[in-house]
């Protein structure tokens, strides 16, 4: 495909119809279930919640119901991650310490190749630090 190609495929997508707040909640609760899917696991929760009335994927650790990081879902579609604790201003540059603290995704399927490995990485930081501190 030439790059004309992917630039009219790229507009296309991006002239999609908006997602409604309906649709936005239910493509959060399905994402929420592939998550449980994917990512089985004692350790992480995977909880639809909201923000400011807009639908929301909260990634909890289990043990203490800590809230790492959130997952939001745009009208276009796209996904933003935000580590818990990021600001809005940060980019992908800046970091937390466990997570980068701002990623944006074009759609569920770009942030779900990537949420495996970016969690299980985040995770074991995570507990490492806690590990190190109860010392």
């Amino acid at each position: 495909m030439s790059f004309d190609d992917e630039v009219d495929e790229v507009k296309r997508e991006m002239q999609t119809a908006k997602l409604d707040p309906e649709a936005r909640r239910e493509t959060a609760a399905k994402l929420v279930e592939r998550l449980n899917e994917q990512i089985a696991s004692k350790r992480l929760d995977f909880v639809l919640a909201e923000a400011e009335g807009d639908p929301i994927v909260q990634i909890k650790y289990k043990p203490d119901s800590e809230t790492l990081a959130n997952v939001y879902i745009h009208e276009d579609g796209s996904i933003t991650f935000q580590a818990a604790g990021a600001s809005e201003d940060a980019d992908d540059e800046d970091d937390t310490g466990y997570f980068p603290s701002y990623v944006e995704y074009m759609d569920e399927e770009e942030f779900l190749e990537d949420a495996y490995d970016m969690l299980k990485v985040g995770v074991a930081e995570y507990e490492l630090d806690r590990e190190q501190r109860a010392v």
